[in-house]
């Protein structure tokens, strides 16, 4: 039977793969179709690539410190120093991956014909301030009460 930490590993595992065959394959696919059909710059193409990019850096990094932090979960050792150095990195990835869906918007908003893409990224920048605002006050419990 699974325990609820290898589940959660386990489900950690094909959200890195998509995330990463959404950096390597999917996106810039989809940017240089975008400038072939749509006629966006190459300047364009070239700004979104290196944003979506980085931002799945940032969801990648974000991937690997869950899976550390389930580790010291199944130790019990959730309160430890070495929890709250992944907790802290895991916020500041957070907070790094903020920043992108706004560049997205200041490049994307003056181009856009349809407010889907808009929504769509307002609603990612809403879910990543969440995640931020909820793992920054998870991060301030574990330092509040240190193993004991």
């Amino acid at each position: 039977m699974i325990n609820k930490f290898n589940f959660a590993r386990i489900s950690l595992i094909p959200l890195f793969a998509i995330v990463t065959l959404l950096q390597l394959f999917s996106l810039p696919g989809q940017f240089a179709h975008m400038r072939r059909e749509s006629g966006i710059s190459l300047i364009i193409e070239i700004a979104l690539t290196i944003t979506f990019a980085s931002l799945i850096v940032c969801a990648q990094l974000s991937i690997y410190s869950l899976w550390k932090l389930i580790g010291h979960m199944e130790a019990e050792t959730f309160y430890s120093p070495g929890s709250y150095n992944w907790m802290n990195r895991l916020v500041a990835y957070l907070r790094a991956a903020i920043a992108f869906p706004i560049i997205l918007i200041l490049i994307i908003a003056p181009q856009a014909d349809d407010p889907g893409v808009l929504v769509l990224l307002t609603a990612i920048l809403l879910f990543l301030v969440n995640l931020y605002l909820f793992s920054s006050l998870l991060r301030n419990q574990i330092q509040r009460n240190p193993a004991q």
